[in-house]
């Protein structure tokens, strides 16, 4: 009878233990799903700031190509130097925007290198 009451017993302290593991397990899993919820609105908020970082490069780009329409418009030709002064930005940046406008048509080079390369409206 004493055996029957402590067979008894483990079985209970058995289940008890088991139920207590199923409960820390589903703690776990609950907090490990709110950190991934956090974690990916996280990443969508980066990615609306990724997207408002990229929209206003482009629009600074944009602006940056009219102006130099403009200036090609009341100079007739400008050069490497002369776009990267007036828009306050590199040599390699303004290189970057007169190419850009030279390959979609709109501004033409004339020059090979160096100081004699200047840029005309097509």
């Amino acid at each position: 009878m004493d055996l029957l009451y402590v067979f008894l017993l483990l079985v209970i302290f058995a289940l008890a233990m088991w139920a207590w593991k199923l409960q820390c397990e589903k703690v776990e899993a609950d907090k490990e799903a709110r950190l991934a919820g956090k974690e990916r609105d996280e990443f969508a908020e980066l990615g609306k700031g990724l997207a408002e970082f990229n929209e206003r490069v482009r629009e600074k780009k944009e602006g940056a190509r009219r102006e130099i329409l403009e200036m090609v418009g009341a100079r007739v030709k400008v050069s490497n130097r002369d776009v990267a002064r007036e828009l306050n930005v590199s040599s390699v940046t303004a290189f970057r925007y007169l190419d850009e406008l030279e390959k979609a048509g709109k501004l033409k080079q004339a020059g090979k290198s160096g100081k004699a390369v200047f840029y005309t409206a097509v």
